[in-house]
C-alpha cells in the first residue's frame, strides 16, 4: 500500500505552481485588510519567507495590481486589482449602461451616487459619482459592506433575488446591534426586504453608520436578476426619512433606464417591470 500523499498548499498532491500559489494567497490576504499592511506584517502573518514576499509585492506594483503608502509603508490592493474580477464584458456592459445616468441622478438629488454589486458574501462599490456639497460622503471603488443587513444596497438586491437564493443568504447572517436602529431580528429583516420589493427602493435609516442615511434601488438584466444597486447616501440631515419616498420614486425612474439597457422588459414579462417604472 503506498503512503497517502500529503496536500500542498500549491495544489493537490504537490501539483501546481508555488510562487503562483503565494502571489494568490498574497493578493487574498490584503482584499481582508483594506487598511493594508506591510512586508513584514505579510511575510509574518502568511508564514512565507521576506525576501519572496518582497520580489512578489515588487513584481505585483510594477503591474499596478497593489499600491504602497509611502508614509505607513503599507501595501494595498489597487484600484486596477478591486475591479479586475468585474472586468468582463457584462461588468464593462453595467459600468456603461450606468455611469451617464448615474451622474443624472446626482445632479437631481445632489448626494453621492453608488453603484455596488453582492459578491462572496459582501457588498462591493464598484463606482461613485461624488456628491455637489462641500460635505459629501465618499464611497471609493472596491469598499466592501460586509454587513449586508445594514446596507441599502444589498438589502434591494436581496429583495429582488429568487426566493430560494434569498433565504439561503438569510440563513447565514449573524445579525448584530451596530447603531440604535439596526435590525438584528431576521423576522425584521425579511419583512424589510418584502417591504423593499414592494416599493422598488430599499432604505439605510442609519443602520450601519450614525448620521448617515440610504436609499437604493436595483439594476435588473434581460432576466429580471438583480446584477447591481444604485444607491444614494447622504447625512440624515439632508436626507430625512421623510424625504425616502420622493427620492426612492426618482431613483426608480433613473435605475430603469439602466435596466433597460441591459434588456430588461424586452423579453422579461414580470409585473415587476411596472413597478421599476411607477412614478407614484
Amino acid at each position: 500500500m503506498k503512503p497517502a500523499t500529503k496536500k500542498s498548499p500549491a495544489g493537490k498532491g504537490g501539483t501546481g505552481v508555488p510562487i503562483l500559489h503565494r502571489t494568490l494567497t498574497i493578493l487574498d490576504h490584503l482584499r481582508l485588510h483594506p487598511q493594508g499592511l506591510t512586508l513584514s506584517e505579510i511575510a509574518r502573518e502568511l508564514h512565507f519567507p521576506k525576501n519572496t514576499v518582497y520580489r512578489i509585492l515588487n513584481t505585483l506594483s510594477v503591474h499596478e495590481y497593489i499600491t504602497r503608502d509611502t508614509d505607513s509603508l503599507r501595501y494595498l490592493l489597487s484600484r486596477k486589482m478591486v475591479t479586475f474580477a468585474y472586468g468582463s464584458a457584462q461588468d464593462r456592459t453595467l459600468m456603461e449602461s450606468s455611469l451617464d445616468v448615474m451622474r443624472r441622478l446626482r445632479d437631481m438629488i445632489t448626494e453621492t451616487v453608488v453603484i455596488s454589486i453582492f459578491d462572496r458574501g459582501e457588498g462591493i462599490v464598484l463606482e461613485q459619482v461624488q456628491g455637489l456639497h462641500p460635505f459629501r460622503f465618499v464611497c471609493d471603488p472596491g469598499t466592501r459592506q460586509p454587513v449586508i443587513y445594514a446596507s441599502a444596497s444589498t438589502k434591494i438586491i436581496f429583495a429582488f433575488l429568487p426566493a430560494k437564493e434569498r433565504e439561503d443568504i438569510i440563513k447565514g447572517i449573524s445579525f448584530k446591534r451596530m447603531t440604535a436602529t439596526t435590525i438584528t431580528c431576521r423576522k425584521d429583516f425579511i419583512n424589510e426586504l418584502a417591504m423593499a420589493r414592494c416599493n422598488g427602493y430599499a432604505v439605510d435609516r442609519a443602520e450601519a453608520l450614525h448620521g448617515v442615511h440610504c436609499v437604493a434601488t436595483p439594476v435588473l438584466n434581460y432576466q429580471g436578476y438583480p446584477v447591481a444597486a444604485i444607491t444614494t447616501t447622504g447625512p440624515a440631515e439632508r436626507m430625512p426619512i421623510s424625504a425616502f419616498p420622493r427620492i426612492g420614486t426618482l431613483m426608480k425612474k433613473y435605475t430603469a433606464e439602466i435596466s433597460r439597457r441591459l434588456g430588461y422588459g424586452l423579453n422579461h414579462n414580470d409585473s415587476q417591470n411596472e413597478k421599476m417604472e411607477m412614478a407614484s
